[in-house]
């Protein structure tokens, strides 16, 4: 059965136990990537699974250059630097989980292979496609249960991401019940960061202050305190932060015109980009297009 390519990336707030360790995961995205993911790391205790399910493009992970199309999946862990560039003319499809484990908890032997591979690249086990399948068909149903239900195909996802970098044997499959049951939401405020971050990497282009406190569940008051609290920045300043980390990573890492580039970003010219890059920088694009094919 095949899924219908859609653009969708959902606070989730789902927790489950995995290893006696309490896992939260504040995101599940499921996107159709026409734009570059700007270089950036996450914070302690905090992983990104990264399946790609249509397309190619490249990745780069603590500045080393990789491949990505169909069946690759990618595992990014605390403090490991990762910027994604999809092809222009096949861009990626890409199946996505962001997640935070308990701090300062052991867990067992699938938490420790997920520590020791936080940065890894490769093939993911076969049963993966499966799974994206039944989430997202899960995830837009109206089923009772799907609380429950989408609790345990995360855990069960997890522990075939950790499996896959561990290259353990695919026909040993054991999933867990997880051990107890949390409500569909987390409290909001706790997964705020991880949202926001989430939202400022995947949608500098086109997000709005009033859809993402939609999405965080805030006013737009609320929010504009929350980004204050947390970044120390506006929203107007954090937007463009993004926007400009992204025109950075496309000039040193694409073949994109300075004017794709600009219409990638949401510029309504290349002027325009010109003018807020340089204001943010202190020199044109150009200028850095040109010292990076010196080099």
């Amino acid at each position: 059965m095949d899924i219908q390519e859609k653009s969708t990336e959902k606070s989730s707030g789902y927790r489950f136990l995995l290893e006696g360790v309490v896992v939260t995961i504040a995101m599940v995205s499921y996107r159709r990537f026409t734009e570059v993911m700007p270089e950036h790391a996450h914070g302690e205790n905090v992983y990104e699974l990264h399946y790609v399910e249509q397309g190619e493009g490249t990745v780069f992970l603590n500045k080393k250059e990789y491949r990505v199309e169909p069946g690759i999946l990618y595992i990014t862990g605390p403090g490991v630097l990762h910027e994604q560039i999809p092809s222009k003319d096949n861009p990626l499809i890409e199946f996505g989980v962001y997640l935070q484990l308990q701090k300062d908890a052991a867990g067992g032997e699938l938490l420790k292979g997920l520590s020791s591979h936080a940065l890894w690249h490769g093939s993911a086990r076969k049963n993966l496609r499966r799974l994206v399948e039944e989430l997202l068909l899960e995830q837009a149903g109206t089923q009772p249960g799907t609380v429950e239900k989408m609790q345990y195909l995360l855990a069960e996802f997890l522990i075939e991401c950790i499996r896959s970098a561990m290259a353990t044997k695919e026909e040993v499959r054991m999933l867990p019940k997880p051990q107890e049951q949390f409500g569909a939401h987390a409290i909001q405020e706790e997964n705020a960061l991880l949202v926001a971050d989430e939202i400022f990497l995947y949608e500098y282009r086109d997000i709005t202050l009033e859809e993402m406190a939609k999405r965080l569940g805030f006013s737009v008051r609320q929010t504009q305190r929350l980004l204050q609290k947390m970044y120390g920045k506006s929203f107007t300043q954090k937007k463009l932060e993004a926007r400009m980390s992204a025109a950075v990573t496309l000039l040193q890492n694409s073949r994109y015109s300075i004017t794709e580039i600009s219409e990638m970003l949401g510029y309504a010219s290349m002027e325009h980009f010109s003018y807020a890059f340089s204001k943010y920088y202190g020199y044109v694009p150009s200028s850095l297009r040109k010292k990076e094919k010196k080099q």
